[in-house]
């Protein structure tokens, strides 16, 4: 065995760092298509993780090439199917998806896949990731069209939720898809860094899925500012400060959690707004008025025309504004500025 080939293995291998709730995903070379890359092994770095009440713990994986593997499951064709995909440096196994899977599955008898694609977002590698997102796009929409061609559920009843980059990879499925389209694409803060100026066929687009709403937490920085789908929730303006973010806030957490909350806190709580709306679906009311906070000026008067997240209504377009609490519970579950004051 040469050096090189020795070495392979060392600088392929995804190492695990833990700190608390944060689970960091790391490799020494990325994996992807560059000419230094590891090379992508799509039934090895891609996993479909099937979780239900029969199973809420432990997985069933999916195989696009083996038809047994979905009706061996605990697949139920009579119950709704969602689709979770992690943001970046992060795994199925990590808070955001958890939390998401397990509102899903305490709220209602469903099909919760988990999409499991860490080693092609690790960190530090963030441009390969990105490159990664069009090249899983066509994956999921595989992974889409053999769920649908076994019957096991149409395209039209399928909802895939994304978070930062995982929504990106939510909409080149999409775009992958058509003419077809799934049935609803929810954006939790769609990655913005790399993607900013690449128009509609660059990133996540109302154009993706029957229908799609965003929920914008991080707009600007981490996540896009602007509205993209047929539907955009702009939960306190949808400004990175969101409540409980604030640098006060986030000292009260301890040291070891400082660095991480305060860069990603504000774009973490996109994800967190949404699980909580699962088991909460009329806790966040939005309105079109901007007016979400009393001391905002504007020449409307706030009331409740929309609800962000798991109740979101494939009816509902345009922006949407409403404020939160900064710890959980975050939905107010009121319309406490409706009347201006």
């Amino acid at each position: 065995m040469t050096l090189p080939s020795l070495l392979v293995p060392m600088l392929c291998n995804m190492y695990i760092f833990r700190r608390g709730d944060t689970i960091l995903h790391l490799t020494l070379l990325p994996t992807g298509t560059c000419f230094y890359c590891c090379p992508i092994q799509f039934n090895r770095d891609i996993e479909f993780q099937l979780y239900t009440r029969r199973n809420p713990t432990y997985p069933t994986l999916l195989d696009l090439n083996d038809v047994t593997t979905l009706w061996r499951s605990n697949f139920n064709v009579k119950h709704p199917t969602v689709v979770f995909i992690h943001g970046y440096s992060d795994s199925a196994l990590g808070k955001g998806a958890v939390t998401v899977k397990n509102a899903y599955l305490r709220r209602t008898s469903c099909n919760v896949i988990l999409v499991d694609w860490p080693k092609l977002t690790t960190l530090p590698w963030y441009v390969t990731a990105v490159r990664n997102t069009r090249i899983i796009g066509p994956h999921l929409a595989r992974m889409m069209s053999w769920l649908d061609a076994q019957k096991a559920v149409p395209l039209s009843k399928i909802h895939v939720i994304g978070f930062s980059l995982g929504a990106e990879a939510a909409g080149f499925m999409g775009k992958a898809l058509a003419p077809r389209k799934i049935g609803r694409i929810t954006g939790l803060d769609p990655a913005y860094p790399l993607y900013m100026d690449t128009g509609e066929e660059g990133h996540l687009s109302w154009a993706d899925a029957a229908f799609v709403d965003v929920i914008h937490t991080d707009g600007g920085h981490f996540g896009f500012a602007n509205p993209i789908g047929h539907a955009d929730f702009y939960p306190n303006g949808g400004s990175r400060r969101q409540p409980g973010c604030d640098l006060r806030s986030i000292l009260r957490m301890g040291f070891r959690r400082i660095i991480n909350q305060l860069i990603t806190c504000g774009h973490n709580r996109a994800w967190r707004y949404y699980a909580e709306s699962v088991n909460s679906p009329y806790g966040f009311p939005a309105s079109r008025c901007p007016r979400w906070n009393p001391g905002i000026r504007a020449n409307c008067v706030w009331k409740p025309d929309a609800y962000m997240g798991y109740k979101c209504d494939a009816r509902y377009r345009g922006k949407f504004y409403l404020s939160t609490n900064a710890k959980p519970p975050y939905a107010r579950n009121s319309t406490r500025h409706r009347s201006g004051k």
